[in-house]
């Protein structure tokens, strides 16, 4: 007689965590892997914050992972596109952003009736 091993929910947070980190974040895909619904992931996540707190450092990995990628290509390939897009993304601090100004405080009809000249009745 064969019994079948389960896990319990401490091994399928383990195993959900594992899976998203290793499908880049696909949340269906590591549901799948962990044999739960994504119901069930948003509820572990909702529910418990340790949980919560796992999965957002899965997630930050992952974009650390992802940021050195961009990096690497931009340099190695002098890719213009992704050098000019992380110049603007990661060093605004020393001046690489697109500015556009808009005057939030002019009101046009107030500005029309100051250049009008004054009528002497």
């Amino acid at each position: 007689m064969t019994q079948k091993y389960r896990l319990n929910t401490k091994q399928k947070k383990e195993l959900f965590l594992k899976a998203l980190d290793a499908r880049m974040l696909n949340v269906t895909s590591a549901c799948k892997a962990a044999s739960i619904s994504r119901t069930l992931a948003y509820k572990w996540k909702s529910k418990d914050a340790d949980f919560a707190e796992k999965w957002k450092e899965v997630e930050e990995s992952f974009y650390d992972k992802l940021e050195t990628t961009m990096f690497a290509k931009a340099l190695t390939e002098q890719d213009n596109t992704m050098l000019i897009w992380l110049s603007k993304t990661k060093m605004k601090h020393r001046g690489y952003v697109e500015k556009t100004e808009s005057d939030l405080n002019v009101n046009g009809f107030e500005k029309l009736m100051q250049e009008l000249p004054d009528d002497d009745e």
